[in-house]
């Protein structure tokens, strides 16, 4: 079932109604899916999350409420961790995991579960994995990495290569096609052509993966990634420009898998502290025969 939203402003008579009853009032959940939508963070007054049931909303504020009728129990996995210093902290995201919460919940996306596991971590953002995708994250752990780590990533100072896996080989190539929203897409996605909104320029690298790369994985045509830009499904979009979807990625057309089969593989960067050369890899154990 598709995720149910509502966003509505709450009315001068409505003032002294607790939250989880104006919820009920204004929606179709139950009072008990209304406590249970604000238990998981689904709700936000004003544009920030609100966890309590028995706040009475101001006249004016905006509401926002967003349920998953087909959200799992909150996941109990460990993250494994690739690197970790003073600074900064380098993580291999499960596959299916969100990296960070979204409308209808934040208790089962990758910093959530690290805040649960770590308390004592207050990491910072800087860039992301879509859900369907393993692999390497970085994060800051102290406030005085975010600047390096942000001009890293924003001014392209890094390398990052992905492993994807194909359903037909693929020669080596370069892509530099704009991706943008598809205007009117149910479910929403980009694209490089047609009817797009903010479209923005967009360069991936391809070229297939060695055998030696690939020893030990499920057998199949894979390549390896790099992305100059940071786009939004930018290698699932340019992969399917070029009619070579990624396997399992059912919203670009791909075969049908028990996996999007794409992991974000190695990483190089500077240390946004020391200045060291770091490259960093995650194996894709998911991948494995």
């Amino acid at each position: 079932m598709a995720i149910k939203k509502w966003t509505f402003t709450v009315d001068p008579g409505e003032a002294n109604l607790r939250l989880d009853q104006l919820i009920a009032q204004r929606t179709d959940l139950s009072r008990r899916t209304a406590r249970e939508a604000l238990k998981l963070g689904g709700v936000q007054v004003d544009r920030k999350r609100t966890r309590v049931a028995g706040r009475l909303a101001k006249p004016g504020a905006e509401v926002r409420v967003a349920y998953d009728p087909d959200l799992p129990p909150v996941p109990d996995v460990a993250i494994p961790v690739v690197y970790e210093d003073a600074w900064i902290l380098a993580v291999d995201k499960p596959a299916g995991l969100a990296t960070q919460g979204t409308w209808a919940t934040d208790r089962h996306d990758l910093l959530a579960l690290l805040k649960t596991q770590r308390p004592d971590l207050k990491p910072f953002l800087h860039h992301r994995l879509d859900q369907g995708t393993s692999g390497l994250l970085v994060l800051a752990k102290d406030p005085k990495a975010n600047p390096g780590l942000a001009t890293a990533f924003a001014s392209r100072e890094l390398e990052k290569l992905y492993l994807a896996r194909i359903s037909e080989p693929l020669d080596a190539c370069t892509v530099e096609a704009p991706i943008g929203r598809r205007r009117g897409a149910d479910p929403g996605r980009f694209g490089c052509e047609g009817d797009l909104i903010d479209p923005k320029s967009a360069r991936t690298d391809f070229r297939p993966a060695t055998a030696e790369e690939t020893a030990g994985l499920a057998p199949g045509h894979y390549v390896v990634a790099r992305i100059h830009t940071g786009r939004t499904h930018q290698i699932r979009v340019h992969l399917a420009h070029l009619g070579r979807p990624v396997l399992g990625d059912a919203l670009y057309g791909g075969a049908s898998s028990d996996r999007i089969w794409l992991h974000a593989w190695r990483l190089g960067l500077k240390h946004p502290i020391t200045g060291e050369d770091l490259r960093l890899e995650a194996p894709p154990a998911r991948f494995r025969a």
